[in-house]
């Protein structure tokens, strides 16, 4: 009896032990989400300070052509940061005035820094070339005797040179912003897709030249524009779609809220597939020729220079944050060709809208200095893109908290990881009064791009975006029915177990006499059947 208690006890011991030992450990570690550590101190640090280790610093190099100002560079440098420092930042930047370097900016660096050009002149004034970076200030003696030319050049610089950076980066000007905000412009995004289509009213057979005309004219604006934006381009002709423009027909003071009523985008903007984040059009419309056989009379202007070869005037359209639409007053004839006549206008007019679109100017008279104005996009979009960078990263700590179950994939871990480094990278070199050329600006606005993909990545992972997270009430419900009665039949076996293993030894004893009155009692009835010792006599009775 003794033998079999003590093997009893072993298998009851262990099935406890593999069942905590093993299968405990291996539950948990096959239902516990794999969460990975993110840095969340430095993140809020970040979203309550977005830019507390960022001062821009934009490098000016300034060269008088007549007089020689030794000292000029420090006597602008201080009404700088004198005008600076009058309004409250919200990014801190600063100007760094230079004395004219010759060996710097000269070959393919000469408009690669910005330069202001001090000129002996009758009047004092300021000019700001339309192709390049350069700024010339006019100055004459009297306010070279009143020392007054400081001043001025500061003032330049700050109130029209980097104009867009003195009204953004103000912390008024940023409240501005974020509370109006810009209603036609697109969502900046590195790559956009334009779309250029010729509606015709009727099914009438026609053509273009757009090939030639996108070759001529907009090849170089979209050569001019690569560092900022990358365009993509289809075109099409789209037959018995007028927009729903022929409801117009009979209308001659057409408004722009009566236009947007009537026209229907839907299904051209669906006809085109762009794997692009963002989408322009532009897209030329002719009245159908039965539908309105006057034309549009609301249509008066002339869009282009001269009558082309469809005879037909034209006006455009800003439709915000979708493109430009290009209204003909008349239906065009069977077989017509469009020329690149018509059709150069037109791209010119949508060039200079496409600055609009993607936020570049507010205006038209913004682009009066075209080279300088992309110039501070670049470095606007810098910023801006730092700042949807910690807004996106501040979401996801948000979110990882609230489901505390959520999985968070070693990847995002390595993204975010890598997206704080490279945002210190790009901090360092806006801090870098030395680095100031095209080049540097490209290069950062690329890796600020760079920096919003690894932190949307991050956001919408594919196991972050589906939210797959077992609550633990979850667990419960699905394993209790199993881990249930296992564990109650463990549980309860070993106390039993136990319970025989703690019994006291006077109960074991006469436990053990009645085992013997037993045995001695089984061997008394054995001898009066006469077996001893375990062998059995049988007599026979004979006859």
């Amino acid at each position: 009896m003794s033998s079999n208690a003590t093997l009893r006890r072993c298998v009851v011991f262990l099935f406890a032990a593999v069942y905590l030992l093993v299968g405990v450990p291996l539950w948990y570690k096959l239902t516990t989400i794999y969460r990975a550590q993110l840095p969340m101190d430095y993140i809020k640090s970040l979203h309550e300070n977005r830019f507390q280790d960022v001062h821009m610093t934009i490098p000016v190099y300034i060269k008088s052509n007549l007089y020689r100002f030794p000292d000029i560079h420090d006597a602008v440098q201080i009404q700088v940061n004198h005008l600076l420092n009058s309004k409250r930042q919200y990014v801190p930047w600063s100007l760094q005035i230079l004395p004219y370097d010759e060996q710097l900016l000269s070959g393919e660096q000469k408009d690669a820094y910005h330069v202001v050009e001090l000129d002996l002149d009758d009047f004092v004034g300021y000019y700001l070339p339309y192709d390049t970076k350069r700024t010339v200030v006019y100055f004459d003696d009297p306010s070279v005797v009143a020392n007054d030319l400081p001043f001025f050049v500061a003032q330049t610089l700050i109130e029209h040179t980097f104009a867009l950076e003195w009204d953004h980066l103000s912390h008024q000007g940023h409240q501005a912003a974020k509370r109006n905000g810009n209603s036609i412009s697109i969502n900046y995004s590195p790559n956009v897709h334009l779309s250029i289509s010729l509606l015709n009213g009727d099914g009438t057979p026609v053509a273009w030249e757009i090939s030639e005309t996108l070759v001529k004219y907009f090849t170089p604006f979209r050569e001019m524009l690569s560092p900022i934006v990358n365009f993509t381009v289809d075109t099409s002709i789209v037959f018995h779609n007028d927009l729903n423009l022929h409801t117009l027909s009979n209308s001659t003071d057409v408004t722009w809220q009566d236009l947007a009523h009537v026209i229907d985008l839907s299904e051209l903007s669906s006809s085109v597939y762009y794997s692009e984040q963002n989408a322009l059009n532009l897209a030329i419309v002719f009245p159908s020729a039965k539908l309105s056989p006057q034309g549009l009379p609301f249509i008066n202007g002339t869009g282009g220079q001269e009558t082309t070869a469809a005879g037909d005037n034209w006006d455009s359209f800003i439709v915000p944050q979708w493109g430009v639409l290009i209204v003909n007053k008349d239906p065009l004839e069977e077989n017509t060709k469009l020329k690149e006549s018509y059709l150069s206008p037109i791209m010119y007019k949508f060039a200079k809208d496409i600055f609009q679109l993607l936020g570049l100017a507010d205006t038209v008279e913004d682009l009066s200095s075209l080279v300088i104005t992309m110039d501070s996009f670049k470095r606007l979009t810098i910023l801006q893109n730092m700042d949807n960078a910690v807004e996106t990263l501040w979401s996801l700590l948000k979110l990882t908290e609230s489901f505390e179950q959520m999985s968070i994939p070693l990847e995002v871990r390595n993204n975010v990881t890598e997206a704080l480094d490279l945002r210190l990278a790009i901090v360092d070199d806006l801090n870098n009064p030395e680095l100031g050329s095209d080049a540097v600006w490209d290069d950062l606005l690329l890796k600020s791009n760079r920096l919003v993909q690894l932190c949307e990545s991050s956001f919408f992972h594919g196991e972050m975006v589906q939210q797959n997270f077992f609550p633990q009430e979850h667990k419960v419900a699905v394993y209790l029915p199993l881990l249930g009665p296992i564990t109650v039949v463990i549980f309860i076996g070993l106390v039993a177990n136990l319970k025989e293993s703690n019994a006291k030894p006077e109960d074991q004893n006469k436990e053990l006499t009645k085992n013997e009155e037993e045995e001695k009692r089984a061997l008394q009835e054995a001898e009066g059947l006469h077996a001893v010792d375990g062998e059995d006599e049988i007599v026979e009775s004979t006859e």
